[in-house]
């Protein structure tokens, strides 16, 4: 009588399981890794609860414990909408009052180096110091403009206060920047405009005289108000420069590993 063939089925060790179940949860564990570093980033004085909710999913994820395969991507999904919430929730003050901190620290300066430029009969290549720092000012009142409203509208996307601090301060400075470089684009003549260039023909700006002045010329002003817009383009060049040096840091660093 012939014996039944009989089938093994094939071992499997413990430690192939594991590996696998590891691999499986890789991505997984990232992803929830990278919400633990924008929650310790956010510098919450709260966030050591989120943090051991995080970190209790990577366990979980870990040891089997949830089908990452399967439900992965739904929960990464709640636990990102949850510590955006958190976050938003927790830094909303420190978006608005940290800003304008830097912004009011700003103001502060150049007040006092106005008052320092206005007593001072200087030339800046051949031109008026006043009219030139005039320009520059204009620039950094059109960035601050634009950091003044994204911080009153929450559009800031950064959370840690000397960042916050930091655009409010430094970005106008940016904006006066580029007013220069309309201030000197028209200085060399490469943009020229009639109001602008033949100040001797334009008509001075009486409303602008005080008492016993003489006004500004409406070219003068004119230039003021392009510097002005300078600066409000500073909120638009600022971000994309910034992503676009970014890309060509991970390309560099793609092709050099």
């Amino acid at each position: 009588m012939t014996e039944p063939v009989r089938f093994e089925a094939e071992d499997i060790s413990p430690q192939e399981s594991g590996r696998g179940m590891v691999a499986e949860s890789a991505p997984f564990v990232a992803s929830v890794e990278r919400l633990m570093i924008r929650v310790r980033s956010a510098k919450l004085k709260d966030q050591s609860q989120m943090i051991d909710n995080l970190q209790a999913w990577i366990d979980r994820a870990m040891s089997g414990g949830i089908d990452v395969l399967r439900d992965g991507d739904q929960i990464l999904g709640t636990l990102d909408a949850n510590v955006g919430e958190m976050i938003h929730s927790r830094t909303m003050l420190r978006r608005i009052v940290s800003p304008m901190v830097g912004l009011s620290l700003l103001a502060g300066a150049l007040t006092v180096v106005t008052v320092t430029v206005s007593g001072v009969e200087a030339l800046f290549l051949s031109t008026p110091l006043e009219i030139v720092f005039a320009a520059v000012i204009f620039g950094i009142a059109g960035s601050a403009f634009t950091v003044l409203l994204r911080t009153v509208t929450l559009q800031l996307e950064y959370t840690e206060k000397v960042a916050l601090f930091m655009v409010g301060l430094a970005r106008p400075l940016v904006g006066g920047v580029l007013a220069l470089a309309v201030f000197a684009l028209f200085g060399a003549g490469i943009i020229s405009l009639p109001l602008v260039s033949d100040q001797e023909a334009t008509t001075r700006v009486a409303f602008l005289a005080g008492s016993g002045g003489t006004g500004i010329f409406a070219g003068q002003l004119a230039l003021f108000a392009f510097a002005f817009t300078a600066g409000i383009f500073e909120g638009w060049l600022t971000p994309r420069f910034s992503r676009g040096v970014a890309r060509v840091a991970g390309r560099i660093s793609s092709a050099t590993q």
